[in-house]
C-alpha cells in the first residue's frame, strides 16, 4: 500500500513539473527546461554527497531566470497540495514522504525545511530519483502541447550520446523541417484502409508512419525536405538511432534490392541501430534477400502495415 501511495506521489509531481514547462510561453524556454532536467539528471545519478547535489541542482536553478519561474510555479503547486487532485492518502502522505528524503549533512529534510521556493524542486528532483525525471522529459517531449516547438527539442536530441556516430550530416537532415507525428483519421475497414494510405499526401503518410513510433513511447518525428540519405523519419530507441524510409507506392510497383542496398548503406554509415523501409506496396524477392543479410534492415510492407494498425507494435 506504501509503495503504491508514494508512486502516486511520484506521478502527481511528475505532471507538476511537466505543466510548468508547457506552461511556458516562449519555445526556448522550453527547450532550456529539458536541457536542465538532463543536467539535473546527471547530477541526482552522480556519487556526490547529498549536500553537493543540492548545491549543483540549486545553481542550475538559479543562474536562469526561465528556470526559476518554472521552479517557483512548481513550488507554488507542491505547497497547495491540500487544494490539489491529490487523493486523500496522497495528501496525507504527501509531507512524511517528502520529509524522509536524505538531503542536507545526512539529515531528512521536507518541505517545511526550505523557506525558499528553489529548495522545494531541488528536493523534489533528488525524491523523484533519474527514473523520475526522465518522465518529466519525456511527458513534455511527447505531449501534444510541445509538438509546435519540435525543432528546438531536436535540438537537443540531436546532442544525445546515443547518436554521438551519426554523421553531421545526418544531423543536419534530422533538423530540416521536422514534422511532429500524428496519427490522422483513417478507415477501420481493410480495403478502404488499404487504399485510404495508398491515396494520402506523402508528407502526412510519413507523419502517420511515425506515429507508431511515437505511440510505442520513442522520441520520433518526420522531415519534410528531401535529403541526400532519402530518410522520412526518425526515432531514438534507448539503444540507438532507428532511421525511416516511406514509400507510397501502388501495389504493382513493388519496392527492389537497388532501393534496399542504398538504405542499408545509409544504415551502416551512420552506425543506427535499425532501419525501417515502410511501403503501401510489397518488396521483391531480391529486395526481401538484400534486407536478410543484415539484422539492422526492417522491411514494412502493407500486410504488416495494415498489422501496426490493427496491434500497435513495439520497436
Amino acid at each position: 500500500m506504501f509503495d503504491t501511495i508514494t508512486e502516486g506521489i511520484r506521478k502527481w509531481l511528475v505532471g507538476r513539473f511537466a505543466s510548468a514547462i508547457k506552461h511556458t510561453t516562449r519555445a526556448e524556454d522550453r527547450a532550456l527546461a529539458i536541457q536542465w532536467l538532463s543536467e539535473s539528471r546527471a547530477i541526482v545519478a552522480s556519487d556526490l554527497r547529498p549536500v553537493e547535489k543540492f548545491k549543483e541542482l540549486n545553481a542550475l536553478i538559479s543562474s536562469r531566470t526561465a528556470i526559476v519561474a518554472i521552479a517557483k510555479s512548481v513550488s507554488e503547486a507542491v505547497s497547495n497540495y491540500r487544494k490539489s487532485d491529490l487523493p486523500l492518502s496522497m495528501k496525507i502522505a504527501l509531507p512524511a514522504t517528502l520529509a524522509a528524503v536524505p538531503l542536507v549533512g545526512g539529515h531528512a529534510a521536507g518541505i517545511a525545511a526550505f523557506g525558499g521556493a528553489l529548495g522545494v524542486p531541488v528536493l523534489l528532483l533528488i525524491f523523484l530519483g533519474t527514473a523520475g525525471i526522465t518522465s518529466i522529459i519525456e511527458a513534455v517531449v511527447t505531449s501534444p502541447e510541445a509538438r509546435p516547438h519540435i525543432a528546438e527539442i531536436i535540438e537537443l536530441i540531436i546532442e544525445d550520446e546515443r547518436l554521438r556516430r551519426a554523421s553531421a550530416q545526418m544531423k543536419a537532415a534530422m533538423k530540416e523541417q521536422p514534422m511532429d507525428p500524428t496519427r490522422f483519421a483513417v478507415p477501420v475497414e481493410e480495403l478502404a484502409l488499404r487504399k485510404h494510405l495508398l491515396g494520402m499526401d506523402p508528407f502526412q503518410f510519413e507523419r502517420h508512419t511515425m506515429s507508431f513510433f511515437d505511440a510505442a513511447g520513442l522520441e520520433a518525428w518526420a522531415t519534410r525536405k528531401s535529403n541526400d540519405f532519402g530518410v522520412d523519419g526518425f526515432a531514438v530507441h534507448p539503444d540507438g538511432l532507428i532511421i525511416v524510409q516511406c514509400k507510397r507506392n501502388t501495389a504493382d510497383n513493388k519496392v527492389g534490392r537497388p532501393a534496399i542496398q542504398q538504405f542499408k548503406g545509409v544504415i551502416e554509415e551512420q552506425n543506427a541501430l535499425r532501419g525501417y523501409v515502410v511501403t503501401t506496396a510489397t518488396f521483391t524477392d531480391e529486395a526481401i534477400q538484400s534486407a536478410r543479410l543484415s539484422e539492422k534492415i526492417v522491411l514494412v510492407d502493407i500486410d504488416t502495415l495494415m498489422r501496426w494498425h490493427a496491434d500497435a507494435p513495439t520497436f
